[in-house]
């Protein structure tokens, strides 16, 4: 039951037909036989064992011993063993079957496209009626396969650190001190004649020193977040039927009317060597020949006249999809700050100033790879019955991460942004912190702007995933092959198609042709040249001569 029926389209009802092909046919058909043997026998040991694990359930359920059950068991287990057997053995045949096969068919050659004689039959005449001659039957069977797996994973990471470093440095530098001053003082003059005298005095102040004092304070802080999701959803699923059914109504040509020109001519074709002649002498002893000899043994023209008919369906589908989904986001951010100022007491005045630098840098790495994966394999042969075949849609998805460009940038200045803001804060806290409350109030601070931090940094860098293209793509999954099943049978039931399992022979020998043609073109003998010469041309009484 697991192999087609063999089949040959090159046999037509009502044509003539050669005995070769019929015999082509029952050598398959003897070829096959034995796999389905060995597939019956593998079906009927596991409906047997599913039917008495139902008996055991039943048995438990209504309170039988443990040991009658357990002997039940064993008869359980021993069919088990010939599963295992039968499952063996049918592989084996399937082997050799399908090797036997293939070289039956190489042998036989090709049968889709054939050349024959036209049919002796006068289809005007002749009609193809259907008669309840066979029986209905049905037999199939279903396997049936599928295994969707969703597996997702998610990490993220949130690191920050943060490093300061103050110093400070007093100078003491000399600035004055040691100074001489020179006074000229005047002396009296005492004689006019005398010259002018003066008086230097020398005068040292004492030394001058100035004390300065430097500060230099330096601020780090980072920041660094790591997403990662992978997503991988894989849908596979497997059918496989085969079915074989048998319909009750038989197709007859009934009646059967025969052209006698076109059974001359198809005669002629198919035994040249020994032809009908249409003068009357040669075709009267054609009509004459001798009974008396085996009918078998004659050569006849074959023609099918009827047939009973099966259906057949036999095939599997094998679908896949898989969708893979992995992305990885990455930010990073740095600042750095530094400050310096510096006091200036000197002894007559005191100066004070500062100066500072800072550094800020910030990054993004994001990367994603979404792939999706179709894989379709459908297989059916029908003989007898066409069904229904209805294509499905599956839907693929491929996923982007959803900023663009400007995104992207705005992504940038948050990120260095709140970094900017957690190193500012901390600096400020320093230089307000005073006392055990002052302090209290600080850390609270510190940890504040740490969640604030965080939680900015995570939700301003990250991208969610968006599906960036669905598509809907008609495929012949297994439910189609389950409708085509369903149409099948209906069709099966109403008893419409069928390929020809039995076939019913008209054999018409010479002296068949010879007689149909006397009775239409000789009816009433030779009285006259006329019906002589019409006899000949093939032209009945009544038409006229030509």
């Amino acid at each position: 039951m697991a192999a087609s029926i063999p089949f040959d389209p090159s046999m037509v009802l009502g044509q003539v037909v050669e005995k070769q092909k019929i015999t082509n046919l029952q050598t398959i058909a003897d070829i096959q036989k034995p796999l389905n043997q060995a597939h019956d026998a593998l079906n009927n040991v596991l409906r047997t064992i599913y039917k008495l694990n139902m008996v055991k359930t039943e048995m438990e359920n209504i309170g039988v011993d443990d040991d009658s059950i357990e002997a039940f068991e064993a008869n359980i287990t021993a069919l088990e063993d010939s599963v295992v057997e039968a499952a063996i053995g049918y592989g084996t045949t399937a082997t050799k079957v399908f090797e036997q096969l293939e070289a039956e068919q190489e042998k036989q050659g090709q049968n889709q496209i054939s050349l024959g004689i036209e049919s002796p039959m006068d289809y005007g005449k002749s009609e193809v009626t259907q008669f309840p001659l066979s029986f209905d039957s049905l037999e199939f069977d279903v396997q049936y396969i599928r295994n969707e797996m969703i597996e997702q994973t998610s990490s993220a990471d949130s690191e920050q650190s943060k490093a300061k470093d103050s110093s400070f440095e007093t100078v003491k530098t000399k600035t004055g001190g040691g100074v001489r001053t020179y006074t000229k003082h005047k002396i009296r003059k005492r004689w006019f004649w005398q010259r002018q005298r003066y008086r230097t005095t020398f005068t040292t102040s004492p030394d001058q020193f100035s004390t300065s004092k430097v500060t230099k304070e330096s601020t780090t802080n980072n920041n660094s977040s790591l997403l990662k999701q992978y997503e991988n959803h894989k849908i596979e699923g497997t059918i496989v039927i085969s079915a074989i059914a048998t319909h009750k109504n038989a197709s007859v040509i009934s009646p059967f009317v025969l052209d006698p020109i076109k059974a001359v001519s198809a005669w002629n074709y198919t035994y040249p060597e020994d032809q009908i002649r249409t003068e009357p002498n040669n075709i009267l002893s054609a009509a004459l020949d001798d009974f008396k000899g085996d009918p078998s043994k004659k050569p006849t023209l074959d023609i099918l006249s009827g047939c009973a008919k099966s259906s057949s369906f036999v095939g599997f589908v094998h679908i896949m999809q898989n969708e893979k989904t992995t992305s990885s986001q990455s930010a990073a951010s740095a600042i750095e700050e530094v400050k310096s100022s510096f006091e200036k007491d000197a002894w007559q005045s005191s100066a004070s100033g500062g100066f500072g630098t800072s550094n800020t840098s910030s990054s993004t790495a994001k990367s994603l790879n979404s792939t999706s994966f179709i894989q379709n394999h459908a297989n059916i042969v029908c003989q007898g019955i066409i069904p229904s075949i209805v294509c499905n849609e599956v839907t693929t998805a491929v996923k982007r991460m959803a900023p663009d460009a400007a995104k992207i940038m705005e992504q940038q200045s948050a990120i260095a942004e709140a970094s900017a803001a957690s190193a500012g804060g901390e600096g400020e806290g320093e230089e307000e912190s005073s006392g055990d409350v002052e302090q209290s109030i600080e850390a609270g601070k510190k940890g504040a702007q740490f969640q604030t931090l965080n939680s900015e940094h995570l939700a301003n860098t990250v991208s969610n995933l968006s599906e960036y293209q669905t598509e809907a793509n008609k495929v012949i999954d297994t439910n189609s092959m389950m409708t085509a099943l369903d149409d099948f049978i209906v069709k099966a039931t109403e008893g419409e198609g069928g390929v020809p399992t039995s076939f019913y022979i008209k054999h018409l020998t010479k002296n068949d042709i010879a007689k149909e043609y006397i009775k239409k073109f000789y009816p009433n003998g030779l009285k006259s040249a006329a019906d002589r010469r019409k006899g000949m041309l093939g032209i009945s009484s009544g038409e006229d001569e030509e």
